[in-house]
């Protein structure tokens, strides 16, 4: 668990990604028509028609990221001292434990809907998933 917050605040950091930078650029979008949507983000991977008369257009973007899979040592330093008849002796001894990471895979989503008006302009957005950001 620790691993993947470590990870998860790592790539939150990176590029400084937030929620708040991806709801920011959404809210440009309100406004826009579908046709121009469609041009910047691709084809939807689903469209509603809802009762009202407005539409529901979803986006969807996945991904898996993969770490581990690697190894690397760790230098483990030893004292020792004692008696070998009648001389005493000290001294130090570094050995190298051989640690191995496993391959973890995570997988990222995020999925956009924008709610289209019945004039086809987008007046709301919503997003759900654990890799809504931008940056």
């Amino acid at each position: 668990m620790k691993k993947l917050l470590g990870l998860l605040l790592c790539l939150g950091l990176c590029g400084c990604a937030t929620t708040a930078k991806y709801d920011a650029k959404l809210n440009q979008w309100i406004g826009a028509t579908e046709d121009s949507l469609v041009a910047s983000w691709g084809i939807p991977n689903k469209t509603y028609n809802l009762n009202d008369g407005k539409k529901a257009v979803e986006f969807v973007r996945k991904e898996t990221i993969q770490t581990g899979g690697y190894t690397y040592t760790i230098p483990q330093r030893s004292y020792q001292s004692g008696v070998i008849g009648d001389k005493a002796y000290s001294g130090t001894a570094t050995n190298y434990e051989t640690v191995i990471m496993p391959i973890q895979q995570y997988k990222l989503t995020c999925k956009t809907t924008f709610i289209l008006n019945a004039s086809g302009q987008v007046e709301s957005w919503h997003h759900d998933g654990n890799d809504c950001v931008s940056e």
